[in-house]
């Protein structure tokens, strides 16, 4: 694999960090992923607003926005990809700078088996900290309340983990956002729980209306969970995954997940086929 860093197209295996990286030493840094289907990218444009909007949170300085995309785009172009996960990692660097990591993953076909399949959950004991400690909007490096919550559902044998906030409401995974279903009504954490607006989640608001759903997002307990008829994630790699089973307790059912899959593919294609910035 080719990546892109400091200005260098370099072998993957060629790559290196050093020591004295701010990012390596204290995650002082931020990442943006994004899709890239029949080697067209998915909201680029989006995720490129989203990392800025992080990097200005901590001060880091980007390229411009037109030097990111032909970046990326170059990326595609040097590894002769049609399929993938983009990731740009931004540190502080060694003193002397920013540092940008630009590097382009092929889809792992045992992560997509799984989200077909279905995904177990645990609610994690660890906590999402507050926004007055951690702005959820901002995608930083060092996500260790999410490392932790990955780490609790690997030892209860799950495919991952529920995070809730500190007051105890429903918020997010620890890279995806949880929709949940109760009749025709769909349900999402809002922006005031603490979560990141994922790009996928995003897509899914905008779509469940059309598909006969009342659509709300709020703050809520986790108990309101334990009446939910389904539950499904959403999440940039894998767009819509339906939850088999939380805490245990068994969740059968695919309706909105499988009425929502058309359509959201139906977007993606569209919009790959207008081509994104």
């Amino acid at each position: 694999m080719i990546v892109y860093l400091d200005g260098a197209w370099l072998n993957a295996v060629d790559a290196a960090i050093p020591i004295d990286d701010r990012g390596f030493l204290f995650g002082d840094g931020v990442f943006e992923t994004a899709l890239l289907r029949g080697g067209r990218f998915f909201r680029l444009a989006q995720h490129l607003a989203r990392l800025q909007a992080s990097a200005a949170m901590l001060d880091l300085a980007l390229p411009a926005r037109d030097d990111l995309i032909a970046l990326c785009h170059e990326l595609v172009r040097r590894n002769a990809a049609t399929e993938g996960h983009l990731r740009l990692t931004v540190t502080r660097g060694s003193g002397a700078g920013e540092r940008l990591l630009a590097t382009l993953s092929p889809p792992d076909p045992r992560w997509l088996e799984r989200a077909h399949a279905g995904w177990t959950l645990i609610t994690a004991a660890i906590r999402r900290p507050p926004a007055a400690s951690v702005p959820p909007e901002l995608k930083g490096l060092g996500r260790m309340y999410a490392l932790l919550a990955r780490r609790e559902s690997a030892a209860a044998g799950v495919d991952d983990a529920l995070l809730l906030d500190t007051a105890g409401a429903v918020a997010e995974g620890p890279t995806w956002n949880v929709f949940w279903r109760k009749g025709e009504r769909v349900r999402t954490p809002s922006t005031a729980a603490g979560v990141l607006a994922g790009v996928t989640r995003g897509i899914v608001l905008e779509l469940a209306g059309g598909a006969g759903y009342t659509v709300e997002e709020g703050v809520w307990a986790r108990a309101e969970l334990d009446s939910a008829d389904e539950l499904f994630a959403t999440m940039t790699s894998v767009g819509i995954v339906p939850i088999r089973a939380l805490d245990g307790r068994s969740l059968p059912s695919r309706e909105a997940a499988g009425r929502l899959l058309a359509p959201y593919h139906a977007a993606l294609e569209a919009e790959l086929a207008r081509g994104d910035a």
